[in-house]
This record gives structure tokens, sequence and C-alpha cells, in this order.
């Protein structure tokens, strides 16, 4: 379907153009569809009556309960601004909603006030963040990402039979025409002839997402109903694949072959839009999904999906790479040979009771439930391992063992427990030091040891629910929980999750693949977020940047004019404290080339004329004004502008107790433009200064030429003490103007910020060093470093190392 409508999103006054479906020249099927289900938005109506009714009482109590007169004039008149508007709210979302549809064609439009859709990251001059847009934006993305994990099937059902009516693609949830972030932009454009404040808006968003969003399975049920009903794919179902990092073609062919006997209904060859659901879209099915982790250094997630234990051969290929089908064998051969080498003979069954995997499930179920024990282990309290879980078991089987016998363990059961001993050890190794991390990691010991025992394709599929889950954690903890940067947020989502394991796990590896899709969409927020705070904090050093350069060049110019003659002292600090500001400022917005910064310049020269009385009547009369707008510009209150302007211009009218001294004093210790950022540079100036840095270095020359070359977004690990402990910082900016780097943490959150000289040296000295990020999964470094070591004993380097 790509016929223009007559409307278009054209904007008017910086508002989009919202699109009715009469404009649109449509096919007459696919109108029919798309009137039905405007007809169907109707059910906003009392939804959005009800979301106006709380935010009015929550307004009220809050009101009731104000610290100050001023707050609750602020709420009150909140409500009556609501009450105000109540009346244009729902048709406005309707409209919108409406508009979405009318465009369904056309693709998702770009969200005007977030910047949805779009780079906003476009330069500006004085403007370097918008924090208006920014809090929006967030809540919007917080709905849209909950209402996809909580109704992920329902949207993407929605998503391929809306992609039928439009004879494209599939939508995904974000694009999806009446999908959460368009409900989102639809309450947005609702609100946006309100006059309320950032933060009670903000509210309304987060109001909307719960007494809305909660119940809104309903609504997208009516819509899938209705269009199956209507002969769109009305016999699709959803059945999600999961799929390993590296599918080969015949298993895309084959997964594709099954998306289209699903999904697709055989279309008329006449009309594109028959009654039989329209043009089926191109050999995507239901099993798309987003990805699970975001850009950035999140956990690494394959494909959401369904696991099967017992793969075809096409589908063992994809799951696995040559060699990790043979690495349990190999292990379990390694494992014999160290016990050969070690003299360890094995036990013979004739002198025990040997456990089946019933009654090694049964004790393993209850040691589940139970709280996660501590030892000491050099000093410190540290959670059980994988040995001590062994020994509990043979407590208890010896319970269950027929009297005066010993229980023994199959030697695969034991194999297999020793094994994943070894691979919770390695991830004991190179986990945060964060207590809750190996807390963390400590209470899958059970499920994922249930999960090994009773499926040996933990070992050899990578795509193995409990072998990603396990992967997924760990990942987690390590990149995201320090005990410097670890928020009670992720901490709380995190142990949710892994609780929600210890508890309900029974051997169905549907709960943890559900868990695994769950912490993939979380991680994907957390990711998104953390972009969101550096792209703020690269904005600020640019702006940081432009500030310095303008308040250099405005110096220079009263520098000079100040070597032109000796003006009265309260001419010289207006000058020197204030007038600088000014003229930063002005050239910040204006440029050195506009008639508004030579207008500044001119003013400080007039200014310099003033040492008597007498001087005044050489100074321009529309100075005096343009002194006190000036003044005010940069932060000086109005008596203290009233003040020098009177002071400046006729003194005969201060009152003696205003002196010279005084105002000068007052102009000295006003916050300067650009804030604690300006002192705190020229500070670090001064103290530069004072103790001028040694020349570089040959090799830390080369070093500063090798920085230059480095891609933003590269990872360093700084020495913190002299233990040798580091943590990782991003180099996300750097100047190559004044040189300086700014670096961020894995929140994007601003941390060291030093001058390229300065990293050279501390690079050369080995204080901070480039991060080499290790190839593979931490679940497949870890089989190598174990199939290493177990090497050593059996004297077979050769072995494979793959997995």
């Amino acid at each position: 379907m790509k016929q223009a409508g007559k409307g278009s999103a054209e904007k008017a006054d910086g508002k989009p153009r919202l699109v009715r479906l009469a404009e649109r020249a449509l096919p007459k099927r696919v109108r029919f569809l798309l009137d039905g289900l405007q007809e169907r938005t109707a059910y906003f109506e009392a939804s959005l009556s009800l979301l106006f009714d709380e935010v009015e009482q929550r307004l009220f109590k809050l009101a009731d309960c104000a610290r100050s007169n001023e707050e609750q004039a602020r709420l009150f008149e909140a409500i009556r601004e609501i009450k105000r508007g109540k009346s244009d709210i729902v048709p406005r979302f309707l409209s919108h909603l409406e508009s979405s549809l009318a465009q369904i064609d056309k693709g998702p439009v770009a969200d005007t006030q977030t910047g949805a859709g779009r780079d906003n990251r476009g330069t500006t001059k004085l403007e370097l963040v918008d924090s208006r847009d920014l809090e929006i934006s967030l809540a919007m993305q917080d709905i849209g990402n909950r209402a996809e994990i909580r109704h992920s099937t329902a949207l993407h059902m929605l998503g391929h039979r809306l992609g039928v009516i439009a004879g494209r693609p599939a939508f995904e949830p974000a694009e999806l025409p009446l999908g959460p972030l368009a409900l989102a932009r639809a309450l947005q454009h609702a609100l946006s002839d309100l006059d309320i404040d950032l933060g009670e808006r903000v509210r309304v968003f987060h109001d909307f997402d719960t007494i809305v969003m909660g119940p809104i399975d309903q609504f997208y049920e009516r819509l899938n109903q209705y269009l199956a009903e209507q002969g769109v794919l009305p016999n699709l179902q959803f059945h999600s694949r999961r799929a390993g990092p590296a599918d080969n073609g015949d298993v895309r062919k084959a997964t594709n072959a099954e998306r289209q006997d699903e999904a697709e209904e055989p279309a008329s060859a006449g009309d594109p839009y028959s009654a039989r659901g329209g043009a089926a879209p191109a050999t995507r099915g239901p099993s798309r999904g987003p990805s699970a982790a975001g850009a950035g250094s999140g956990p690494r997630q394959a494909a959401p999906g369904r696991y099967s234990p017992g793969p075809a051969p096409a589908a063992a290929a994809s799951a696995a790479e040559p060699g990790d089908s043979q690495l349990f064998a190999s292990l379990r051969g390694l494992l014999a040979e160290r016990r050969r080498s070690l003299d360890i003979a094995p036990a013979a069954p004739a002198s025990g009771y040997m456990a089946s995997r019933d009654d090694l499930q049964s004790v393993l179920g209850a040691l589940q439930s139970n709280p996660i024990e501590t030892y000491q282990q050099n000093g410190r309290a540290v959670p059980r391992g994988i040995g001590h879980l062994k020994q509990d078991l043979l407590n208890q089987l010896r319970e269950k063992s027929p009297e005066g016998q010993t229980p023994l363990l199959a030697e695969e059961d034991s194999d297999t427990i020793d094994l994943v001993g070894m691979l919770f050890d390695y991830i004991g190794q190179n986990l945060a030091s964060h207590s809750s991390s190996r807390e963390l990691i400590a209470k899958l010991q059970v499920p994922v040891l249930r999960s090994a025992i009773s499926d040996k394709h933990f070992f050899t599929q990578r795509n193995h629910p409990a072998r990603q889950l396990l992967n997924s954690v760990a990942e987690a903890t390590q990149l995201w929980m320090g005990d410097d940067e670890t928020d009670s947020g992720m901490v709380d989502t995190m142990t949710s999750m892994v609780d929600r394991v210890t508890n309900e796990f029974d051997g169905d590896l549907s709960l943890m693949e559900k868990l695994l899709d769950d912490l993939g969409k979380y991680m994907s927020q957390v990711t998104r977020r953390a972009e969101i705070a550096e792209r703020r904090h690269i904005d600020a050093a640019k702006g940081r940047e432009r500030l310095d350069l303008s308040r250099e060049q405005a110096n220079a110019a009263v520098a000079r004019l100040l070597k032109r003659g000796k003006p009265a002292p309260m001419v010289r600090a207006v000058l020197e404290q204030a007038w600088t500001d000014v003229l930063a400022l002005t050239l910040l917005r204006q440029g050195e080339d506009s008639q508004a910064y030579r207008r500044c310049l001119a003013v400080a020269d007039q200014l310099m004329q003033i040492g008597s009385g007498s001087d005044l009547a050489k100074v321009d009369q529309t100075v005096r004004e343009e002194v006190r707008n000036g003044l005010l510009q940069v932060g000086l209150h109005g008596d203290e502008v009233e003040g020098v302007v009177s002071k400046l211009f006729d003194p005969s009218s201060v009152e003696k107790k205003t002196s010279h001294t005084e105002l000068a004093h007052a102009l000295k210790s006003k916050t300067r433009l650009g804030g604690d950022a300006a002192s705190a540079g020229k500070a670090a100036a001064e103290s530069a200064g004072d103790t001028p840095a040694p020349a570089l270095t040959g090799a830390e020359k080369e070093m500063v030429q090798r920085i230059r070359t480095l891609p933003f977004g590269t990872w360093f690990e700084f020495v913190t003490n002299q233990q040798g402990s580091v943590v990782r910082r991003k180099l996300a900016w750097f100047s190559t103007v004044t040189g300086r780097c700014l670096f961020v943490n894995q929140r994007g959150a601003r941390s060291e910020e030093k001058t390229i000289e300065q990293l050279a040296r501390d690079l050369v000295r080995g204080q901070v060093r480039l991060f080499k990020e290790e190839s593979g999964s931490i679940i497949d470094r870890a089989w190598k470093a174990i199939m290493s070591k177990l090497q050593q004993y059996s004297g077979q380097p050769g072995l494979p190392a793959s997995a």
C-alpha cells in the first residue's frame, strides 16, 4: 500500500499536523479495517477519564500536605489547569491515534518534542541539554519497555497483522501504530496544551503507565480478535524459538518455511487486499522479536525463542561450533586422567548404594530452597561452593540409602558435579567485588546443577537456557555491579529474577527461558539509559569547551581595552568581572562576526571613558540601558544591577554605604558564567601555571599521537590502588582543540577528566592501560580455562578447547 494520501504530517508552528483517515486515498478493504481499529480506540475514553480523576485526587492530597504556600499554590494551579483542559484530552488523544493509523504505510512518525525517530543530537549554540525533552523521553521509553515485556505475544501478533494491512514487513512493537510508544506519544500530544510543570507532567506519564497501560492487554486482545475475525491471519500463532549465535543457512531456510506455514494466508492473485487478509508480509513470521541486549556492553543474549533439548542436526550445528558436541566427553576423559595421575580409585558399586537420578533431583530440590551458607576464607565470609554442596548432597542421600550402605554417585553424575563446580569457581574468580554479585551466582548453583545432571546439552549447546541464564547473570554482575557503582535498583531486579529461579524452578526450562528474555530486556533499558546519560555529559563537555573558548576570547578583548588607559576601579571591576561574561555569552549566542558582539565591545569602550562625573557627558545615553540589560543576563540580581549602574552613571545618587569597594567585591563574589565548572577550570589552570608540567618524553609523545587516533568509546582500565585494583572507564569524547578527555563509567556517569597529555603519561607509567575485551562469553572462556587446566594433568595439550 504505497499510495500517497491527501494529508501529510507537515508541521505548522512546530507541531505535527494530524491526519484523518478520511483524508487518505486508501483501498476500500484497508479503510474498512482501519475504521474498525479506530472505533475500538474508544476503549481509552473510560480509562483516560479514570486516569485524570486519579491525577486530580493525587494533586489534592499533595496540596493538603504541602510544606509551603508557594508549593500549595503551584499544585492548585496544576489542578485548575487539568480541569480546564480535561475535556480536550480524550479527543486530542484519539485524534493522534487516528493519525498514526492513517499513516500506517508511512512508517513511524518522529516525535517532534522528544526527538524520537530521529537523531536529536544536533549542535546547539547555548542550550546544551533540554532536560524537559529528556525526562519526557525517558518516561515514554519506560512505558514502551514495560508494556513490551508484559504483552510481548499480543504485540508481536498485532505487529504481523498490521504489517499485512500496510503491505510491509511486520511492525516491531516500538513502531506499532497502536503500540505502547504510540499511546505514549498520543498522551504527550494530549497534554501539550496544558500549562503544567515538568515534574507534574512526568508524574502523569507514570500514572498513565499504572492505570491505563496495566490492563492494556484487554485492548490488544480485542484488536487481534477483530482482525482475525476479519480474515487477517486468522490462524496466526506465536511460537518463539531460541536460536544459537551462529545460525547457518539451512536453519534459516527451515525456520522461514515453518514461519510461512504458521503465519501466511493465501492472498487473492487479483486483489492484494483481499478478504483473506491482504498481502502477506514477506517471509516474516511471528518468531521475530527484539534484540535482548542493547547497544553497548550489556550481557550477550541469543535471540528469544524456545530451547529444544534434542535438536535436528542442522539446529545442533547452529547451537554449537565444531568440537562443542564432544566437550562433555573430552572433559570427562581429562577428569579420568587427573584421577589416575592422583591415584584416586573409583568407588566400587558393590560396596554402596548407587543413587539414581531421581534421588539426586529430589535431594537437590530440597537443597535448592535452603538459604545460602557461607564459610570463612582468608578472613572473610564467602558463599558456599559446589564442593560443599556435593558434601551436603551425599549427607542427604545417606538418609535415603538402605541401612548400612554408603551412598555413591554414578561416575557421569559425579563428573557433572565436579565440572559444574569448576565452572562456578572460574566465574567466582572473575566476578566484581560486590558481595551481592557473589550471592546471586551462589543462588544459581543448585538450579544449574539440576539442569546439567538431567540434560548434558548444558555442556554442548550454547543456547541451553540454564547455560545462557548463568552467563547473562554473570556478565551483568561483572559489568554493572561493583562496590563503588552498584545501585539498589540493579541489585533488587537481579535478586528478584534469581530468587524466582530458586523458588520456582522444578526442572522445567521454560521458566529460565522467560527470565532470560526478561533479563535481556531489562539490560536493554539499563544500556539505553547509560547511553542517554553519556550523551548528556558529552554535550555538556562540548558546551563547557565552547564556553571556555568564548571566555578566553572575551578576556583577551577586555585586556586589550584595559591596556589603552587606566579606568576607574569600579569600571575595571565591571569590565573584568561582569562584562567579560556578557561578551562570552554574546559570542556563544551570536558569534564573533555578529552586530551584537561588536556592540558589546563598543559599550565596553564607552565604559572606559567613565572616570569622573565630567566624563559622563561623553558617554552615549543608550549605554546605560545596555549595561543594565547585559548585567541582568549574566546572573546579577536586580538590586545589584541598579547599584552598579547608579554608581557608574549617577554616583551622586548612591548612598555612601554602597562604596566602590563593596560593589567591586559583590561583582567578584558572584557566580561566573558556567558556574562551578568554570571556577574549577580556572583553578586547575592557575595550579598548572604555578607548577608547569615537565616536557613529554619520546614515548609519551608517541602515546599522544596514538590516543588521538583512538575512536570514541574505547575502554581503559585505571589502577586505583597499590594492590593493583582497577576500574573500567570509557573514553566518551576528547577535544582536538583543548586536549580535554571525558571518561564515563558503565552507566554513562562522568568520572575521570584528563588531558590527552596526562592520559599519555599515565599510559606510559602503567597507571592506565587499554582494556582488551576477551572474545566469547564468560561461559565459553570458563570451559577453555578448565580444559587447559585439566590438560596439564593429562599431558594432552592437543585436545580441543572450544565452547
